[in-house]
């Protein structure tokens, strides 16, 4: 759990559950059991927030996700509904795709918009590239509508309720205005993305728009401002017509933000409407905030402070102060009368995301990939109290504690959380090293020591294409658990980290060589010699703890014998591909390898020859990761196919014959699996940050009595 600063209290966030189905307004049902899909024992998270919003009465705190948005009753920061993000039926069919097989209007996709209806009444919602958005009842949380835009893989650029609240007002990336009745759902008004006699002529002779631009509504809905990503251009558009008013004219130059970029970074990052509509602020790639006046279209002044990219800029609702996050994990607050720097907010870990004011102005709000969401008084400028939401970032490893009763978890910033498998709640969590980007963790198999390699980030631009690079620690680091001591750190970089069985040996793979080091004492055992590449580096040890399988290059994978670090045999599959992923079976006389191109691979260790089965023949399965179940008879793979990403597929290793899948309920795509020790429950991380605990026994025996129907 993350550190704040001279807080009152911490609240923990309830346990996500993705309901399939309405909640009523008192959440009383215990969230981690809601909606689970068969066999599922318990959703742990809430997914990492994407996008925050106040209701304009400031009861409610509506907090979006990549699985749900969570609504916050803002007095006793307790959870009142969750509305799930799982969109279920369009109801209005206005728009259909080319084919309509291929819109799936049931796929979840994470929250990037919130806005409430003038009375509170009415939350609507918009996800990423899921074609739809929602509108949500806020006193029972039930679904009043999903409605459609015209693209099935689209998403809204902004959403706005007209100043009655019977209007819903929705640009889309392709640049289309969309108004919707909000009592009925029916259509009012399409304005086309094209519309040259409603444009301004730009000065390179083509037609202004604002598809894929950043959006931010006046507060009566009548006018919005776009910020191009691209080239910097800011332009002010009349929402009912679609006519293009002004164009905004800069003052200042934009500067490069390194020697390494010189060229003048314009590109809009984040743009917001005072709630005068007298100023525009916006958040460029040079990490200047600039403000504007609508009226005349001139920039009046250029805040400079940030070091990073800058994700949010916000007013406070009586527009004297300006509050703008960054990838620099800080926020500022300006004073927009005097146009200079108020204050600097302290205390996340990483990045900040995301920011709201209360309607009051007295509370600002911040969101970041740290797993918290932190409130701060504007006056004091000092932090009030803090959300904990477990993780933020798509999880990469987990174990079990060796008496079962403790789950650990590692997400994509290095952030390690603890749960209680019984009580289904988080438990402290260590305070480890947290990073922009974990680029190797691991734990041991009873969870009492974990082991990251990570890399903090800089933001560069060019041309307006956003980038990142990344610019590794120069050692890996280790702690004990769960109270986070540190142990020494190894002076190596490295793609792919595993701990020995016995918790002696951590294992270290780069592109060019695995070396083997003493966990107590930090000195390196030995050096093996093999080339991997460079963006699927794969390390992991046997589970009796003799043997070592690193990957290779066309079609090889090597096996190197722990106690001398000889090399014991190079298994070579007929055909020219790099691994991408390998696994014992649990009584070491098996290993899956999988190569680039999807291609399994199961080998005979006592013989060391391929095992041919139907499985093995298998050409385009899409493989994210495999592992064993505990008795080595089936065969569990998680795929990268974007149409099934949340489904665990089952195989029965002797024959090679597939079981029907698990569809899990995850939603953006699972990046690890794990079982417990006593082989009694599996563990699934997802890229949005929650983990489904399963009975495994349940499970198996479903899939094997459907198998037979």
């Amino acid at each position: 759990m993350k550190k704040g600063r001279r807080f009152r209290f911490i609240f923990h966030f309830s346990i996500l559950v993705l309901s399939l189905f309405p909640i009523s307004a008192s959440f009383a049902q215990d969230n981690t059991q809601v909606g689970l899909p068969d066999g599922a024992i318990a959703r742990l998270g809430k997914g990492r927030v994407t996008v925050m919003q106040f209701s304009s009465d400031g009861a409610h705190l509506a907090v979006g996700t990549t699985v749900s948005v969570w609504l916050y009753d803002v007095n006793t920061r307790n959870a009142k509904a969750l509305f799930p993000s799982q969109s279920r039926s369009v109801d209005n069919k206005v728009f259909k795709p080319s084919e309509p097989e291929e819109w799936q209007p049931d796929a979840v996709a994470y929250v990037n918009h919130l806005a409430f209806s003038p009375d509170n009444r009415i939350l609507a919602t918009g996800e990423s590239k899921n074609g739809v958005v929602q509108l949500w009842d806020v006193a029972s949380g039930k679904e009043l509508l999903t409605l459609p835009l015209t693209n099935e893989s689209d998403s809204v650029s902004a959403i706005a309720f007209s100043a009655n609240g019977r209007t819903l007002i929705t640009p889309n990336n392709s640049g289309e205005i969309i108004h919707w009745d909000v009592p009925s759902g029916k259509l009012q008004l399409q304005i086309g993305n094209y519309r040259p006699n409603l444009a301004f002529l730009e000065e390179d002779g083509k037609y202004s728009m604002h598809s894929y631009d950043v959006l931010a509504f006046a507060q009566n809905s009548t006018t919005f401002v776009s910020g191009d990503p691209k080239d910097g251009k800011i332009r002010l558009w009349d929402a009912a017509t679609g006519r293009q008013l002004s164009i905004f004219k800069a003052k200042s130059k934009f500067a490069g933000i390194s020697r390494q970029e010189p060229e003048p970074q314009k590109g809009v990052n984040a743009i917001a409407f005072s709630s005068d509509g007298k100023t525009v602020a916006s958040g460029h790639d040079d990490n200047t905030v600039r403000l504007w006046r609508t009226d005349s279209s001139t920039e009046i002044a250029t805040l400079k402070g940030h070091t990073g990219r800058i994700n949010t800029v916000i007013f406070s609702p009586n527009n004297t102060i300006l509050a703008s996050c960054s990838a620099d994990k800080t926020i500022l607050l300006w004073d927009v009368g005097k146009k200079r720097k108020q204050a600097i907010l302290t205390g996340h870990r990483a990045g900040v995301r995301e920011l709201t004011f209360s309607p009051d102005g007295k509370i600002l709000v911040s969101g970041s990939p740290d797993g918290t969401v932190r409130f701060w008084d504007v006056n004091t400028e000092r932090e009030m109290s803090i959300f904990a939401t477990g993780h933020t970032g798509w999880i990469g490893s987990m174990a079990f504690s060796a008496d079962n009763t403790m789950l650990v978890s590692a997400d994509s910033i290095g952030t390690v959380q603890i749960w209680d498998v019984k009580k289904r709640r988080e438990l402290p969590s260590p305070t480890v090293a947290h990073y922009d980007k974990a680029e190797a963790s691991a734990f041991s198999s009873d969870a009492t020591l974990f082991a990251s390699h990570g890399a903090d980030t800089t933001v560069r631009s060019r041309g307006g294409n956003t980038r990142t690079s990344w610019l590794p620690h120069k050692d890996t680091r280790l702690w004990k658990l769960p109270i986070g001591e540190e142990l020494p750190s190894l002076p190596q970089g490295c793609k792919a980290l595993a701990f020995s069985p016995n918790n002696k040996i951590l294992a270290a793979s780069d592109t060019e060589e695995t070396r083997l080091w003493d966990v107590e004492t930090a000195t390196e055992l030995s050096r093996l010699q093999a080339r991997q590449f460079f963006t699927d580096v794969v390390v992991t040890f046997s589970p009796d703890g003799t043997i070592l399988a690193t990957g290779g290059m066309n079609g090889e994978a090597h096996l190197w014998n722990i106690n001398t670090g000889e090399k014991l045999v190079t298994l070579k599959a007929a055909i020219r591909e790099y691994t991408k992923f390998i696994t014992f079976s649990p009584d070491t006389s098996m290993l899956a390898v999988v190569y680039v191109n999807n291609h399994i691979r199961l080998w005979d260790l006592k013989t060391n020859k391929e095992i041919n089965t139907p499985l093995t023949a298998q050409k385009k399965i899409w493989i994210k990761k495999l592992t064993f179940s505990p008795d080595g008879k089936t065969l569990l793979i998680t795929t990268r196919d974007f149409k099934i990403p949340r489904e665990i597929q089952l195989w029965d290793v002797k024959s090679g014959q597939q079981f029907p899948p698990i569809r899990t309920g995850h939603t953006l795509g699972i990046q690890t699996l794990v079982f417990s020790n006593d082989g009694k429950t599996l563990a699934s991380g997802d890229a949005d940050g929650t983990v489904l605990l399963w009975d495994w026994e349940k499970v198996i025996a479903k899939a094997k009595e459907n198998k037979g129907n």
